[in-house]
C-alpha cells in the first residue's frame, strides 16, 4: 500500500485488454486492466486538489497540506495560493472544451525499440552529469523545496551532437505508435528530457498547456524502494495507478486527462522522457484539427456559453482497438526494416502500420527556422544585427516550438546576442510550447549573466509546465 493506505499496483507481464470500469462503491480489491490497476471508488480532488481544495476528509489532505507548508516556507504563500488556482482553474475549464481522441484517454504498453534504445544509450552515457531544473517562485507543479529536478538535456550542449541526434530517434519511434492510437496524423510540439525525480519527489496533478495535446512518457531508469505509479484520471472520471518500469510507456490525451503523481517518490531517482505532438486537420494538413480550442479561457470566461459535450465532436476511438492497434504499431517498428510496409512513391512517406494509409512526407521541424533563429543558437552576435536590419519584424518570430531568437540566445548564454535582441524589440514574455520564457531557459542552463541582464529589465520567470 503507499503512502495514502491505497493498494499500489502490482506489475504483471504482458497486456490485458478491457474496457473501462464504472464507478462502483465499495469496491473491495483492486481491479486489474491493461497493466494498471484501480479500486474504481474515486475521481477528482481525493489524492490531491485537481478541480476544487480538498475536503478534510480526503485521503490525500495531510500530504496537500504539507506541500503547501513547504512550497509557502520556501516562496511565499500568496504565490503558491495563485499558482494553485491557476492550475485548478486549468484542470476545471480546458478538458471540457477539447476533443478526446480515445473513449480512456490513456493507455500502456512498451515503448517502441527505437525510441527507448536511443533514449537509454544517451543515459547510460551522460547520467553523471545531470544539471539542476530552476523553477520560478511560488511553483507547484513539482516540490522542488523538497526534491529539486534534475536535467539530463538532449539540449545541453556538452552532450552534442548525440543530444540532438536522440531527439529525431525518438519522434521517429513514439510518433506513428500515438498515431495508430488515435487515429490522427501528428505533429510534434515538444520533447523534453531526461527529467530525474528524486526522494521525496511529488508532482501535482495536471492537463498540460496546449498545444501539447497527444502525449507519451517513456520511462527511462529507476532506482526505487516501492512502485511511484502517475495517477491518471481518465474521460470516464475514474482515478488509476499506472506504474511504469524502465522500458514502459504511457500514452495520455495530456490536454484532458488529469495526470500527477500526488504520492511522495521513495528511493534514488525516477527518470522520464515526455513526448507530445498535436493532431493535424485531415482536410487542412497545414492547420491543427479544429476539435483542439485554444480559445478555451475566453470561452471559459463567456457567460450563458455552455462547454461542448461529447455529441459535438466525432466519436472516439474505442479503448481497447486503440490500445491494440498502438501495440502492433510498437511491435511493427521493432521488426526488420525489410518487414515493414512503406510507400515506394516517395522516400520519407509515413504509413499507417494498421490501415495501410499514406500520411505524406514526415517533414516536421524540431529547430530554427530563421537566419535570425541560428544566429541567435550560435551566439552569432554579427549575424544578429544583420538579420534584425534586414527584417526588424523577424525578432518574434517563433518557430515550431513556439521558440524565438531570445529563447535561443537565452539558452546558448551570450548576453551581448540577448541585449541586442532585447533592444530590437524581443518579447521578454513570450513562451516555448511547453510554457517556458528566456529568463527561465537562461537558469535553467545556468547562464548567471544572462539571467541578471534579464532579471534587472523586470522579465517574466515561466517554467515548463509539463
Amino acid at each position: 500500500r503507499n503512502a495514502m493506505g491505497r493498494p499500489r499496483l502490482v506489475v504483471v507481464v504482458g497486456l490485458v485488454v478491457a474496457i473501462a470500469v464504472p464507478v462502483v462503491s465499495g469496491a473491495a480489491t483492486p481491479i486489474l486492466e491493461d497493466g494498471y490497476t484501480t479500486d474504481a471508488t474515486y475521481g477528482v480532488d481525493a489524492s490531491f486538489p485537481m478541480h476544487h481544495a480538498l475536503q478534510p476528509t480526503a485521503p490525500g489532505f495531510e500530504l496537500y497540506q504539507e506541500f503547501m507548508r513547504g512550497c509557502g516556507a520556501a516562496s511565499s504563500n500568496r504565490a503558491c495560493e495563485n499558482n494553485e488556482a491557476s492550475r485548478m482553474s486549468m484542470n476545471r475549464d480546458q478538458p471540457p472544451r477539447q476533443r478526446n481522441y480515445t473513449s480512456l484517454g490513456f493507455g500502456k504498453l512498451r515503448a517502441p525499440r527505437a525510441a527507448y534504445d536511443a533514449a537509454r544509450a544517451f543515459w547510460d552515457q551522460h547520467k553523471d552529469q545531470p544539471s539542476e531544473e530552476s523553477w520560478p517562485p511560488g511553483n507547484t507543479y513539482v516540490n522542488n523545496w523538497v526534491a529539486p529536478t534534475r536535467m539530463v538535456s538532449f539540449e545541453d550542449r556538452r552532450f552534442q551532437p548525440l543530444g540532438l541526434r536522440t531527439k529525431e530517434k525518438i519522434w521517429a519511434g513514439v510518433k506513428p505508435v500515438l498515431e495508430a492510437w488515435t487515429g490522427q496524423r501528428l505533429k510534434p510540439t515538444s520533447l523534453y528530457g531526461v527529467r530525474i525525480y528524486g526522494d521525496g519527489a511529488v508532482l501535482a496533478t495536471h492537463v498540460d498547456r496546449l498545444p501539447l495535446v497527444t502525449s507519451a512518457i517513456i520511462q527511462i531508469d529507476q532506482d526505487v524502494d516501492e512502485p511511484w505509479p502517475v495517477e491518471v484520471v481518465g474521460h470516464d472520471g475514474v482515478a488509476r495507478n499506472v506504474t511504469l518500469e524502465p522500458g514502459d510507456m504511457a500514452m495520455y490525451e495530456s490536454h484532458t486527462v488529469l495526470h500527477g503523481r500526488p504520492v511522495p517518490m521513495r528511493g534514488r531517482f525516477f527518470a522520464n522522457v515526455f513526448v507530445h505532438f498535436i493532431p493535424l486537420d485531415p482536410a487542412k494538413p497545414s492547420e491543427n484539427e479544429p476539435g483542439v480550442d485554444f480559445d478555451w479561457q475566453k470561452h471559459a470566461r463567456k457567460k450563458g456559453q455552455r462547454a461542448p459535450t461529447i455529441t459535438d465532436f466525432p466519436a472516439p476511438r474505442p479503448h481497447a482497438q486503440a490500445l491494440a492497434d498502438a501495440v502492433e504499431a510498437a511491435e511493427a517498428s521493432a521488426r526488420p526494416s525489410a518487414e515493414r510496409r512503406h510507400s515506394n512513391d516517395e522516400p520519407g512517406h509515413q504509413v499507417s502500420p494498421t490501415s495501410g494509409e499514406d500520411f505524406g512526407q514526415d517533414a516536421f521541424a524540431t529547430g530554427t527556422v530563421t537566419a535570425l533563429h541560428r544566429a541567435a543558437a550560435t551566439s552569432d552576435l554579427a549575424g544578429v544585427l544583420l538579420a534584425v536590419d534586414r527584417d526588424p519584424d523577424a525578432v518574434n518570430t517563433k518557430d515550431e516550438n513556439a521558440w524565438t531568437a531570445l529563447h535561443e540566445s537565452a539558452r546558448a548564454g551570450h548576453v551581448g546576442v540577448v541585449e541586442a535582441l532585447v533592444n530590437a524589440g524581443a518579447d521578454l514574455g513570450a513562451r516555448t510550447i511547453s510554457g517556458s520564457s528566456a529568463l527561465w531557459i537562461a537558469r535553467r542552463h545556468q547562464h548567471t549573466a544572462v539571467v541578471e541582464f534579464l532579471e534587472s529589465l523586470g522579465a517574466p520567470e515561466y517554467a515548463d509546465e509539463l
